[in-house]
């Protein structure tokens, strides 16, 4: 997913104060430019959301030498993305990004010399414009303040034009209807990084643990009664294939805070009676029959009891913790 434009406000001691920040992706946290409000021509940066050229969207002053800008950012609408052109060496105090890690490295493929290219999303960037125009009169930011000459600019007189820019993408993008209003309160592009959010998730927890998790597999086929193995021995693609569907059903349906405990082994303190996290803890721990419900295990004593856990064994636990929990010292 390209970059995306965000206006961070920042609440502290005194007044708020606000940043033009672009960020990796729509909801990442890496930062890749940060322009205090105070530096930003607001009315540049409006423009350039409606046409190429050349925009001094960061309009340094005299009085802050050390943020001097000497040139601008070229901005470019084509195959219906829009496009930041900026020289690196002359933008490097916004910017978080290393053209090379040490001097004889070469810099990524993406850079031309020392021009990076970032790019977003036109309905994107100017719903960031147009909202903040509708929040700014709240605000009175003081990062970097602004010149006096600027005092008077109103963000509130740029609304009918970026209104316009936000219904034209909007409607391009199939997220705005033709009178002009949003067809679903669901924000397309947090719906999009939550998906790719909840990607990263499985994939770091199948990362982690995949190579135990294979291995277990193996006494899990030991587990099975002959006459079951022999079927399952005909085409054993069938265990991964339902292992991997019952796995994404579960990531699927992970609220934020039980992935985040699931992935800092907190999920048994934060949801001790989630049967779910329950179930991703035991196979995480390289127990694939929880997922197919069956240990297999012929007879009520297993040899073996370590290699594979029924869900009938997780109640007996949990009955007999929870008695000893409830015991008091008389008993």
């Amino acid at each position: 997913m390209e970059e995306s434009l965000s206006f961070v406000v920042t609440l502290e001691g005194g007044a708020p104060s606000v940043q033009l920040v672009v960020l990796e992706g729509y909801s990442h946290p890496d930062r890749i430019m940060e322009i205090p409000f105070g530096l930003l021509d607001f009315r540049a940066l409006v423009r350039s959301a409606q046409a190429t050229g050349d925009y001094w969207i960061v309009n340094t002053t005299p009085d802050l030498p050390e943020f001097q800008v000497e040139s601008a950012i070229f901005v470019r609408h084509h195959d219906g993305k829009i496009f930041w052109d900026i020289v690196y060496e002359h933008y490097e105090p916004f910017l978080d990004i290393e053209l090379a890690e040490d001097e004889d490295d070469e810099p990524p493929e993406e850079f031309d010399e020392n021009v990076i290219t970032l790019s977003f999303d036109p309905f994107q960037y100017v719903s960031a414009l147009y909202q903040f125009c509708q929040l700014y009169p709240q605000l009175k930011p003081i990062t970097f303040l602004p010149k006096s000459a600027d005092e008077h600019l109103r963000l509130e007189q740029f609304l009918p034009q970026l209104h316009i820019l936000w219904r034209r993408h909007g409607e391009e993008h199939g997220s705005v209807s033709s009178d002009g209003l949003l067809i679903s309160e669901m924000d397309a592009f947090a719906k999009h990084a939550e998906e790719q959010w909840t990607d990263e998730v499985l994939r770091a927890l199948l990362e982690m643990r995949f190579g135990k998790i294979l291995g277990n597999i193996d006494e899990y086929l030991n587990s099975l009664p002959s006459d079951v193995l022999a079927k399952l021995e005909a085409d054993s693609a069938s265990i991964e294939q339902a292992l991997n569907e019952r796995w994404e059903k579960l990531v699927n349906s992970l609220t934020e805070e039980e992935a985040e405990a699931l992935e800092n082994d907190q999920s048994q303190s934060k949801f001790p009676n989630s049967l779910k996290l329950r179930l991703m803890r035991e196979f995480l721990a390289g127990n694939p029959s929880v997922l197919l419900g069956h240990a297999h295990v012929a007879g009520k004593n297993s040899d073996t009891p370590d290699k594979v856990i029924s869900l009938e064994s997780w109640k007996k636990d949990k009955d007999s913790g929870a008695a000893q929990h409830n015991a008091t010292p008389d008993e």
